[in-house]
């Protein structure tokens, strides 16, 4: 008998074996490799061809430092992610539409995971030029509508909204991965989430200053789609470097497959519970205190949520996310014990501001950490966190049936206990793998 000592083939290849036994012995050792012909009968000689069939991925791109030059108009889109949930809360006190935000988080639900399987064949830019164009639209339908149009237009401009905000929250997280180094994603994501709740608070006195000065809160409306042209504008005018894009589009099987990854379902799961959470916060808080003023409460949140993003982008430069994250879920879960049974004003101030520091870097560190488990897969991975953020759609419902049971706003924080339970063991278990 007679062989050929051959390593395992990096690449395609065929080789040509005779084996009177017709063992396969030599194929056996031959690993990620595909058998082709036939044996015969009469003749001791068989031909065999040997195909490396290792599956191709796209290997993630190595960054050695952040680029400068891109991080602006990628920071610019989380600016633009905020837009949809502040429109949406103008609308839906002035016309009392309580279902529109809800409407969001289907979009989220349905279209995160197909939106990312797209992106992997079109790249992250255009996916975020797609979602500036239906986010712009969105804006421009109800404004153009005119004044006392009907509340179809607004559920048409709000549709398109939640489309566009969908694709630019797929987008610019793994477009931000792209210009980071791996080892500092966690800070920028969180510098990324610095602009988000930036423009989250400038909803309150934008709206002020219109009403003030014409009567009317629909200018906000052309003045954000103008805020979004600009980014698109200086996003499209920017070269990015992305991955090698993948002749084959991930559909949502593959997205969800991902999910046998331990990190990445827990991160998943993470994601889910800090949106569950964060809305409960968001609901709860207003009824918390019983005057006029506890609307403040929810301003206090975002504004020590701002102040967290800014103690966490430098900190996680200099520390390991999954154990800031864990710490932060420690106090966060303390938060709630005080929430549950503290009914002095001026302490759940104090409470809630804290649970917003302690919130901060959250979303962040559970990206980061999924993407950096999984690098070759970050668009499908962005699908997943994305559509985590359905999850919100169930906090109003059940904080409001536990406060309509009950009777005592203040149990609506055993929701969030459970929620911020959850991250609190995820951080632990992410930290010992």
């Amino acid at each position: 008998m007679r062989r050929q000592s051959l390593p395992p083939p990096a690449m395609p290849c065929v080789l040509h074996i005779f084996c009177p036994a017709e063992c396969g012995c030599l194929i056996a050792m031959m690993p990620n490799c595909e058998i082709m012909g036939a044996k015969s009968r009469k003749f001791v000689k068989k031909n065999v061809t040997l195909k490396n069939r290792m599956d191709k991925k796209s290997s993630p791109m190595r960054v050695d430092k952040v680029d400068k030059r891109v991080l602006g108009p990628v920071l610019m889109g989380f600016f633009s992610v905020a837009i949809r949930p502040e429109i949406g809360a103008t609308i839906s006190q002035q016309a009392a539409v309580s279902f529109l935000p809800t409407m969001v988080f289907l979009w989220f639900l349905v279209l995160s995971t197909p939106l990312a399987a797209l992106m992997n064949r079109i790249g992250r830019k255009a996916m975020s030029m797609i979602g500036y164009a239906f986010t712009i639209a969105g804006l421009l339908v109800p404004f153009l509508a005119g004044e006392g149009c009907a509340l179809g237009w607004y559920f048409a401009g709000f549709g398109l909204l939640g489309i566009g905000n969908t694709a630019l929250q797929v987008a610019v997280n793994p477009l931000l991965a792209t210009i980071v180094p791996g080892e500092r994603m966690t800070s920028y994501l969180t510098v990324g989430q610095i602009f988000r709740n930036t423009s989250l608070l400038l909803l309150a006195p934008i709206v002020t200053a219109l009403v003030a000065l014409t009567g009317s809160w629909r200018l906000l409306l052309p003045i954000y789609a103008g805020l979004t042209v600009l980014g698109g504008i200086w996003l499209q005018f920017t070269t990015v470097a992305e991955p090698e894009r993948s002749g084959h589009a991930a559909g949502m099987s593959d997205c969800f497959r991902l999910l046998r990854n331990r990190a990445v379902l827990l991160c998943t799961l993470g994601v889910a519970c800090f949106i569950a959470g964060d809305v409960g916060i968001g609901f709860l808080s207003v009824r918390l205190i019983d005057n006029p003023d506890s609307i403040l409460t929810t301003t206090g949140f975002y504004a020590c949520r701002i102040v967290g993003t800014l103690v966490g982008a430098w900190v996680l430069v200099r520390l390991s996310d999954v154990k800031y994250l864990s710490w932060n879920m420690a106090g966060a879960l303390v938060l709630c014990v005080v929430l549950l049974f503290v009914r002095n004003e001026a302490a759940i101030y104090a409470a809630v501001g804290l649970m917003g520091f302690a919130m901060a870097c959250v979303f962040a560190t559970f990206y980061a950490v999924a993407t950096k488990a999984v690098p070759e897969q970050a668009n499908g991975v962005a699908g997943l966190m994305i559509m985590a953020i359905a999850a919100g759609a169930v906090s109003g419902p059940v904080c409001g049936a536990i406060i309509r049971w009950t009777g005592n706003p203040h149990l609506g924080m055993l929701f969030v206990a459970l929620c911020v339970g959850y991250m609190l063991w995820a951080s632990i278990k992410l930290k010992i793998k």
